[in-house]
């Protein structure tokens, strides 16, 4: 006999019990939450990255100021006073050596001698009266003798280089913008300083080009290079706004520079350097303040401020990063102020010659 009970029965097949509406609620929650645990995560990334991106071309813009201004560190020229006491002197020695060879020798010596003027005499000088003359015009002009000049916080020295061929053209002079024109030349003064923010000083030229509206206050790393007889045409007709007004705005990123000058005859670092007194320095120092970007979302930090001023904690909390660098002018240490005034007492003779 057939048993029937051990086979299953045909027929519909049994309901699967599927997800209740809490459990579908709890699988959307828990795939919104994913969802946005990884867009928070790619934000974070990309901002990240692009934080991290503007700090590194911050730190290139700093390298590339530091390298421009120690380029015309090392193009400083001075003025070179002439010293005619050594010429004379062989001059005089030639002359008696050649007092042995006859009479005429001898007079012409004595006539050579007798053209120079005692410095006791009471008799004028005309070669010496003119310099004097020119020397008081040029001073009344251009205030400063080539050179470096400079404090803590701004940089002035006089630069000779050959101008590229693009200098060559020069622009026409606009009324409307108040600044100076250049004319081409190989000497040229250079000043360096920070500019605060403000709408009368040098503008910026990449942001009138950009387009965006501005409210026209303007502020950071400005490098003016003009022609000495601009500068002194300038301070003859009292056109200071003018030259206040021209330069270029090379860095907005800058906050703060700073100049140290070490002076070797006396084996210490100085604030302020005057050429004209001093030489030129042996080392020139630069910092080059920037605010980070990361600083920048705490809080703008106002241009002009002196870096020397601010504590650890300050700079830590703007985010200011300080870039340095020592530049080393060529010739400034060749001589000694010792060796210079033997060299002057003793003439050809402390060189051999």
């Amino acid at each position: 006999m057939q048993d029937f009970n051990l086979h299953p029965r045909c027929g519909r097949a049994p309901a699967r019990r599927g997800f209740t509406l809490v459990e579908l609620m709890l699988s959307l929650a828990l795939v919104v939450v994913a969802a946005a645990l990884i867009g928070s995560i790619m934000q974070l990334y990309a901002r990240n990255f692009m934080t991290r991106s503007d700090d590194v071309r911050r730190m290139q813009l700093a390298q590339a100021i530091l390298h421009m201004i120690a380029d015309d560190i090392r193009a400083v020229v001075t003025e070179q006073e002439y010293d005619g006491s050594v010429l004379e002197q062989q001059l005089g020695a030639s002359d008696s050596g050649a007092a042995g060879g006859g009479a005429t020798a001898d007079t012409g010596g004595s006539n050579l001698a007798s053209s120079t003027v005692p410095p006791d005499s009471g008799l004028d000088d005309p070669t010496t009266t003119d310099t004097a003359n020119l020397a008081l015009d040029v001073e009344t002009i251009a205030s400063l003798p080539p050179g470096l000049y400079g404090d803590q916080y701004s940089l002035t020295l006089t630069v000779s280089r050959v101008p590229r061929p693009d200098e060559y053209l020069v622009a026409p002079p606009s009324l409307l913008e108040g600044t100076l024109v250049d004319v081409p030349g190989d000497i040229k003064t250079v000043t360096y300083y920070v500019q605060a923010p403000t709408m009368q000083g040098v503008a910026d030229e990449l942001n009138q080009l950009s387009g965006v509206a501005s409210d026209g206050i303007s502020a950071g790393l400005v490098r003016r290079a003009l022609d000495r007889a601009v500068i002194a045409y300038a301070q003859e007709v009292g056109n200071v706004q003018a030259m206040e007004r021209t330069g270029d705005l090379i860095a907005p990123e800058v906050v703060s520079i700073e100049f140290a000058y070490y002076d070797g005859t006396q084996g210490q670092w100085v604030y302020q350097w005057d050429s004209s007194q001093q030489s030129l320095p042996w080392l020139v120092q630069i910092a080059v303040a920037m605010q980070s970007a990361t600083g920048e979302e705490t809080g703008k930090f106002q241009p002009g401020t002196p870096i020397s001023s601010l504590t650890l904690e300050d700079r830590q909390a703007f985010g200011i990063e300080v870039y340095e660098l020592v530049v080393a002018i060529p010739g400034a240490n060749l001589k000694a102020a010792d060796a210079a005034q033997a060299d002057a007492a003793g003439g050809l003779d402390s060189v051999g010659l």
